[in-house]
């Protein structure tokens, strides 16, 4: 069987998709053209079982390294379970730690360009826990999944989970803001290291994934998301799940343009870090025995 041996977890809106781009052109990784699989986070896709996640992703690969970019495994509180089990307890990981203040403005701009949210910023995270509460009731995870602009920034938290399945020896953590954007090259070194494959491969690593963005065209973007009689047409059209998710993906690039949001301010930020962020943070820096205190406004 080909199945993945290795997987970025995330965390969303942390360069993930900067990373997959870059990593895929390595000769001895087999990355699937559709970043994310979704397999081990939702249930109607684990339901299928791990032949039909072999054949949709990975039918293809013969290489040393077999990869899966779904970053909302970290966040799944099933995920690490279901990895374990289906894959065994060798299979490594990357994760990209971002200030968890700065990935959930992210996460948050992210919703809104999609026409998933319409609340303000502040006001989306106060209404967070009740409508995740409100979104599990109802097991509609990809809402939850949009609105959880908090809970995906929780680190230790999720790192906790995995660490009742696999050791801390099994994960890469790279912090986002010092090594991933200052330090790139000497990053991606890093990661093939871990991966224990050639370094030596000449990768364009001057990429820039998935940056802020807003829609072109509202109108294309609400027709994106409406169901009806001409979805169930295309279906029958295009059976294949992986190709049609492939071509939603790319319709949806070409339907946005780059722009920079307006920043928060340090009071926010200060604000946010100290009433969602502070405390988890403390626990992820014995965890990992890591000084991130640079996320701290203050600092």
């Amino acid at each position: 069987m080909s199945l993945p041996n290795f997987m970025c977890l995330g965390a969303a809106k942390s360069g993930t998709t900067t990373l997959y781009d870059i990593l895929r052109q390595h000769p001895d990784i087999y990355i699937p053209s559709f970043k994310e699989p979704h397999f081990f986070d939702i249930p109607e896709n684990y339901k299928n079982g791990i032949n039909w996640y072999e054949k949709n992703y990975f039918k293809n690969a013969n290489t040393k390294v077999v990869a899966d970019f779904t970053p909302s495994y970290f966040f799944d509180k099933e995920a690490p379970k279901r990895i374990f089990e289906s894959l065994g307890g060798k299979v490594k990981f990357v994760v990209i730690l971002r200030n968890p203040v700065d990935r959930a403005y992210s996460h948050y701009l992210h919703s809104k360009r999609d026409l998933y949210e319409k609340k303000d910023f502040g006001e989306a995270l106060k209404l967070e826990s009740s409508r995740l509460k409100q979104y599990q009731n109802q097991a509609d995870y990809l809402s939850y999944l949009r609105h959880s602009y908090i809970h995906q920034g929780l680190y230790s938290k999720m790192l906790k989970r995995y660490l009742q399945y696999f050791s801390l020896d099994n994960f890469l953590f790279i912090n986002f803001e010092d090594e991933f954007l200052q330090e790139k090259d000497l990053t991606i070194q890093k990661v093939l290291h871990f991966l224990e494959i050639d370094s030596s491969s000449l990768l364009n690593i001057d990429i820039r994934s998935n940056p802020a963005s807003k829609e072109r065209s509202k109108i294309l973007k609400r027709m994106m998301k409406k169901t009806g009689w001409w979805r169930v047409i295309i279906k029958k059209m295009i059976p294949s799940l992986k190709i049609r998710q492939i071509i939603k993906n790319r319709v949806q690039r070409l339907n946005i343009s780059v722009f920079s949001p307006t920043p928060l301010s340090h009071l926010d930020r200060k604000k946010i870090y100290n009433l969602y962020f502070r405390h988890d943070i403390r626990n992820l820096e014995g965890l990992l025995n890591r000084d991130v205190s640079h996320w701290d406004p203050d600092n």
